[in-house]
């Protein structure tokens, strides 16, 4: 349940929240705090943390200023095992962090708790600290954080028993180191994790942790780390029988340790050697390493160390018969096992005495996270309140934005509503008044017709035949653009976009048209290229152009010329020039306008409505191009329109 619980949790942080590097670099200071320096006695560094203490209180910097109570908390659980000192200095930095909301820094503070606990032997209350440090960073979202947390947490269920606890803690740091590219968190995890598999009799699985803890270590040329995971397989490949190998291994830890002049290291490698000559029976090179780990035991004051070559030297001496040195050497031996008794039953003493003194501060500790979380009650009710006023601020913005908008919605339908009814004037003007000039004309020719066509000549029924003909193309054209125009303003023409050639509309539109051009003697010339592809509704760019050519035979004078051509570009440019009567710039500026009435006769006394342009401009626009136009009085016009390019 941890694993998923915690899974989940990460999944969450890593969507939320930046990866920081600067968070990492925090973890990497607390981590090294419980690393001992050798180059620096125990009163040097309480100093110079005391110093630090006193710079951050100066400079006012609450964050440095808890991180050097840290600091000294922890020399005395390291240095001095001074576990009650070392609590006053964690209360203390509880004190500054609820002060000035330091969650970062608490959460280190719960973890050097932890650590007291576990060193005075309450595995419990120690496990229950970093479980807050963990609840803790779950608000902070530090991913690198819960990481190192994990870690700690499974090495404290692992040395108190709790080894399938301690299995699922390394199981899952692992997997967050590997997702944030972690190596040394990664290696750590690695490292414990292969101890445990050991410890449950899985040597095989065990052994290839340790090595790729190994090789990640080496990358990152950690020595001292190399050196401990040399031992680890070492000591794997004594437990698989595989001799050979053990020492190989045990040698190129020993290598390292030389380089570090780590005594108590030296010790370790030097008693591994010896106990692997030993079971070799190779006993003369098993009492000289064992006597190097006995001198480097006592440089280092390494007791344990100690008991161990005084053990293989007194069973080496044994078996070269040598009993005088067998028995002073098994007689230091059990002296320093008692020794050692004697220092663990004080040692455990120590512990409970300690244990007691720091219970009676867990009071302190108890009144400190009531108070801080009675302070976050209020607030969390001072945030509430502020976010319900940001809320009413917010819906009383959200109501004035509205009833903005309903005003504009309502101005623009009233625009709307202006333009509808000038478009209905306009189509009320055209059937009022140019469709029924046409039909009056057509009445009264056909009146004539049957009433007097006795009297009539035949040039005089010539007559009234053609200017019966050019009304019925009149009345058509209108009808044709009424239709038009209708079926555009309610939507009935789905402007729908396809790929064709305009060169061959502009083509069609002049023959259909070269009758009316040659009866008025206008030569027409095309000057558009072929294939010149578009991407637009081909109906209505065919109204289009036949519309403007229409007007231009219709304004241009006999013997005039008319220009068709197409200009490709990121738009087509389609233009139709005439040498015709041509406009003044008042008659320009309001040729598309909706409610004006710019139709006039043409050159040989046809009429217009005024519709036709109107019209052009719609469908241009709903093709997503635009009409334009150029014209001089006497000089005549040039109507050119846009659409988009076929690509």
């Amino acid at each position: 349940m941890l694993k998923h619980f915690l899974a989940g949790l990460f999944v969450l942080i890593i969507i939320s929240t930046p990866l920081y590097g600067q968070d990492e670099t925090s973890v990497a200071w607390f981590d090294n705090l419980f690393h001992s320096n050798k180059e620096n006695s125990v009163e040097y560094k309480l100093n110079h943390a005391k110093k630090n203490l006193q710079e951050a209180k100066d400079k006012s910097l609450p964050e440095e200023e808890a991180k050097a109570i840290i600091e000294l908390g922890i020399l005395h659980i390291t240095q001095l095992n001074e576990y009650e000192k070392a609590m006053d200095w964690f209360i203390s930095s509880l004190v500054l962090e609820d002060s000035f909301n330091l969650s970062q820094e608490r959460i280190f503070t719960y973890i050097a708790m932890a650590r007291v606990f576990e060193e005075v032997g309450y595995h419990s209350k120690s496990i229950d600290f970093l479980k807050q440090a963990i609840n803790l960073n779950e608000k902070e979202n530090n991913p690198e954080l819960l990481t190192f947390i994990l870690i700690e947490t499974g090495r404290v269920n692992a040395a108190y028993g709790s080894v399938d606890d301690a299995l699922e803690n390394f199981e899952v740091a692992l997997d967050y180191s590997r997702q944030l590219n972690q190596p040394d968190r990664e290696a750590d995890a690695l490292f414990y994790r292969g101890n445990l598999l050991r410890s449950k009799g899985n040597f095989k699985e065990a052994l290839a942790q340790h090595k790729e803890a190994l090789k990640i270590r080496r990358t990152l040329q950690n020595n001292e780390k190399e050196a401990k995971s040399l031992n680890e397989i070492g000591e794997l490949y004594s437990y698989m029988k595989n001799e050979e190998r053990s020492l190989s291994n045990h040698v190129a830890a020993l290598t390292i340790r030389k380089l570090l002049q780590d005594e108590k290291g030296l010790a370790e490698t030097y008693n591994n050697i010896g106990s692997h000559y030993f079971r070799t029976k190779d006993f003369t090179r098993s009492i000289a390493n064992l006597s190097l780990a006995l001198e480097a035991g006592r440089n280092a004051q390494d007791q344990d160390g100690l008991k161990t070559s005084y053990d293989y030297l007194s069973q080496s001496y044994k078996s070269l018969k040598d009993y005088q040195r067998a028995l002073y050497y098994r007689e230091q031996f059990a002296s320093m096992q008692e020794f050692i008794q004697t220092e663990r039953n004080e040692h455990q003493l120590l512990e409970r005495q300690s244990l007691y003194l720091i219970d009676k501060k867990e009071l302190q500790i108890t009144n400190l996270e009531k108070d801080r979380e009675q302070r976050e009650l209020v607030i969390e009710v001072q945030k509430k309140e502020k976010r319900n006023l940001m809320y009413i601020i917010l819906l009383g913005a959200l109501i004035l934005v509205l009833i903005l908008f309903l005003y504009l919605l309502m101005r623009r339908a009233r625009r709307k509503l202006t333009e509808l009814n000038a478009t209905k004037d306009k189509l009320f003007s055209i059937i009022g008044h140019d469709l029924k000039g046409p039909l009056n004309s057509l009445t009264s020719f056909s009146s004539l017709l049957i009433n007097h066509a006795d009297k009539l000549s035949k040039e005089e029924i010539k007559m009234l035949s053609t200017d019966l003909d050019k009304s019925l193309k009149n009345l058509m054209a209108l009808l044709e653009n009424l239709l038009e125009w209708s079926r555009s303003q309610t939507g009935s023409i789905d402007f729908k976009a396809a790929q064709f050639d305009i060169s061959l509309v502009v083509q069609e539109n002049i023959e259909l048209l070269r009758g009316l051009a040659e009866n008025k003697k206008i030569t027409v010339v095309n000057e558009a290229p072929v294939e010149v592809f578009v991407n637009a509704h081909r109906h209505s760019i065919n109204t289009v152009v036949r519309n403007l050519l229409s007007n231009a035979i219709k304004f241009t004078s006999e013997g005039g010329i008319i220009t068709v051509g197409i200009q490709k570009s990121k738009l087509t440019i389609i233009f139709i020039r005439d040498t015709g009567v041509g406009m003044a710039p008042a008659t320009v500026q309001k040729l598309f306008e909706l409610g004006s009435k710019t139709s006039t006769l043409g050159t040989a006394k046809e009429k217009g409505t005024g519709l036709g342009l109107i019209l052009c401009k719609d469908f241009v626009e709903k093709n997503g191009g635009t009409i334009h136009v150029e014209s001089a009085e006497g000089i005549g016009s040039r109507f050119y329109f846009t659409i988009p390019t076929y690509s």
